[in-house]
C-alpha cells in the first residue's frame, strides 16, 4: 500500500501544470553587470563594435585657489568655478588664463531635465526616487508617467542619452533605464559613491546627422563619471555599461573635485584640487581613438542591491 501511494505521488509531481516555468535571464551575453528585468534581454542587437578610445591630457589651467563651496557650471563656452576670491571663468583651451568674474550668476533650476521635444521631464531626488512626468497636451500640465524607487540616494540629476535615462547613485552604481517606461537595462558598480553628475560624449552636434540625443540609438555614446574619491575619470560604454578606459590622477595631483563637463568641440574639463589648499586647476582632456586598445571590460560583478524589478506606477 505504501509503495502504491509513493508511486502515485511521484506520478503527480511529474505532470506539468500549465506552461513550464522560464528562468529569468540575469546573465545576458553583453555584460555580466547588465541586469534586465524580463526575458528576452532588453538590450537591442549591437550594430557595430564598442568604442575604442583613450584619454589624452590636453593641459591644465591654473585656478586662483583655494576652491570655494558650490559646484562649477558651464555657460557660453566657458567654465565657471567658485573660488575664494569670487568665480573664476576658464576657457577650455591649453594656455588659457583664469579670470575672476565679480558678478557671475549661478544658474538656477528646479531639478527637472526636459527631453523628447519638451513632452517629458525627469528628475532624481535625495530620497532615492527617479521620476518621469509627461506633459498633457489637453490640460497643458505635467502628469506622473512612472517612478523608480532607487536603492540609495540619487543626488545628481539624471542624464538623457538617446532612448535611455542614466543616473548615478550613492550605491556606487551608474544605472540606465528605458526613458519611456523606467525599465532597467544595465547597472554597474564603480566601487565608490557617486554624488556628482555624469556627462555624455561626444557632444551634441559633433556627429554628422546627429542633432539631438532623442533618437533610438546609443551607438558610440560614452558616459563620463567621476566617483567621489576623485582619483579617476571613468568612461563607460552607454550601450551596456562596459568600462572602456579611465584617466587616473597621479598621487601628486591629488583629486578631482567636480563633475566632468563636455564642450562643443569635444574637450572635457574637470576641476582638480592639489595637495596644498591654494593649489587648484582645471584639467583638460580629450578622448581619442585607440584602434589597438582593448576595452577594459566590465567592472567586477557584485550582487545587485534590492532594486524593484520594474518601476512602481502610482
Amino acid at each position: 500500500m505504501r509503495s502504491r501511494v509513493l508511486a502515485t505521488i511521484g506520478l503527480v509531481l511529474t505532470i506539468p501544470f500549465g506552461r513550464p516555468a522560464v528562468r529569468a535571464q540575469y546573465t545576458p551575453q553583453t555584460n555580466p553587470e547588465s541586469l534586465p528585468n524580463q526575458y528576452p534581454p532588453p538590450l537591442p542587437a549591437r550594430r557595430g563594435p564598442a568604442p575604442k578610445i583613450a584619454f589624452a591630457l590636453a593641459g591644465e589651467v591654473a585656478l586662483p585657489g583655494p576652491l570655494a563651496d558650490g559646484a562649477p557650471w558651464v555657460a557660453e563656452g566657458s567654465m565657471f568655478v567658485p573660488v575664494a576670491g569670487g568665480v573664476a571663468r576658464v576657457a577650455p583651451a591649453p594656455g588659457a588664463t583664469a579670470e575672476i568674474v565679480p558678478q557671475a550668476t549661478t544658474p538656477e533650476g528646479d531639478g527637472w531635465v526636459i527631453a523628447f521635444g519638451g513632452t517629458r521631464r525627469f528628475r532624481a531626488t535625495a530620497e532615492g526616487l527617479v521620476e518621469c512626468e509627461k506633459r498633457s497636451s489637453a490640460r497643458k500640465r505635467w502628469k506622473r508617467d512612472w517612478r523608480i524607487i532607487a536603492p540609495n540616494a540619487t543626488l545628481a540629476p539624471p542624464l538623457v542619452v538617446g532612448p535611455r535615462l542614466c543616473y548615478p547613485g550613492l550605491d556606487d552604481r551608474v544605472t540606465c533605464v528605458r526613458a519611456s517606461n523606467g525599465h532597467r537595462l544595465w547597472s554597474v558598480d564603480l566601487g565608490d559613491r557617486l554624488s556628482r553628475a555624469i556627462a555624455a560624449w561626444p557632444p551634441l552636434g559633433s556627429t554628422p546627422g546627429r542633432a539631438s540625443r532623442s533618437d533610438r540609438s546609443v551607438e558610440g555614446e560614452v558616459l563620463l563619471v567621476v566617483p567621489d574619491d576623485g582619483v579617476s575619470l571613468i568612461a563607460l560604454d552607454a550601450y551596456d555599461g562596459t568600462r572602456l578606459t579611465s584617466y587616473d590622477l597621479p598621487a601628486a595631483k591629488n583629486v578631482f573635485k567636480s563633475a566632468p563637463f563636455v564642450f562643443a568641440e569635444g574637450r572635457i574639463a574637470v576641476v582638480r584640487k592639489g595637495y596644498k589648499t591654494d593649489e587648484a586647476a582645471v584639467t583638460l582632456l580629450d578622448l581619442v581613438a585607440a584602434p589597438d586598445a582593448k576595452p577594459a571590460g566590465p567592472v567586477p560583478y557584485t550582487s545587485p542591491s534590492p532594486t524593484p524589478a520594474s518601476p512602481a506606477r502610482r
